[in-house]
């Protein structure tokens, strides 16, 4: 081998040297590219699949919204129903009211007024035959004036009539009278009325001033 080729090949050992190393680095860094690009389509694509679910679950959401939202304003609207049912039922109220009010009134003022009208007419015209009702044990003229007033003249009368009538006539005549008791003065009138003078007198007998000892 002559010094020219010793030469020659002394010069070209370090270039082949140089182009190995930069072969070597330029795969190391392919390899390197190369991890991160496949590292990073793995990431690319669990990302883009996690966006997906993400969607998915945002349109379900707003559906959800949607349908609650829906009734959402039909509950306003029912609710905006009822109220004002509500307040056409108060106002209807409020006229039933005083319409019952106004008739209880007219009611009372009707009653009150028979009632009147009624002592009057029976004060004013008597029967032809009046019974002499002082014949009734506890019965004497101011109370026999009171009842022909509230329109009582016969046994018949007094015998239909209820116990808590004649009360209210005496209580209405003031507290001298309010301590008679007719507990019996119906069934003393319905004896005179039938006729029965002897069943009468027995009962009589067993009265205390017109008052059932044994009640």
């Amino acid at each position: 081998m002559n010094t020219d080729t010793i030469l020659l090949q002394a010069t070209l050992e370090p270039c082949w040297l140089w182009w190995l190393i930069f072969s070597a680095l330029a795969f190391i860094l392919g390899a390197l590219l190369g991890c991160l690009l496949c590292s990073n389509r793995k990431r690319l694509k669990e990302l883009e699949e996690e966006n997906a679910g993400l969607k998915a679950k945002l349109t379900n959401m707003e559906k959800d919204f949607m349908g609650l939202k829906y009734q959402y304003e039909e509950a306003q609207k029912t609710l905006s129903d009822l109220r004002t049912s509500l307040q056409r039922c108060q106002a209807d109220k409020a006229v039933l009211s005083t319409k019952l009010d106004k008739c209880m009134a007219e009611k009372e003022a009707l009653s009150s007024g028979g009632q009147e009208s009624g002592m009057v007419a029976g004060a004013a015209v008597p029967p032809p035959n009046p019974d002499d009702l002082k014949k009734i044990e506890g019965i004497g003229p101011k109370i026999e004036e009171l009842l022909n007033a509230a329109g009582i003249y016969t046994f018949q009368q007094l015998a239909t009539t209820a116990v808590d009538k004649v009360k209210a006539v005496l209580e209405e005549a003031g507290p001298r009278y309010r301590l008679a008791d007719p507990g019996t003065w119906v069934k003393q009138a319905a004896l005179a009325a039938a006729g029965k003078w002897d069943e009468l007198q027995e009962l009589q007998d067993h009265l205390k001033g017109g008052i059932d000892p044994d009640a």
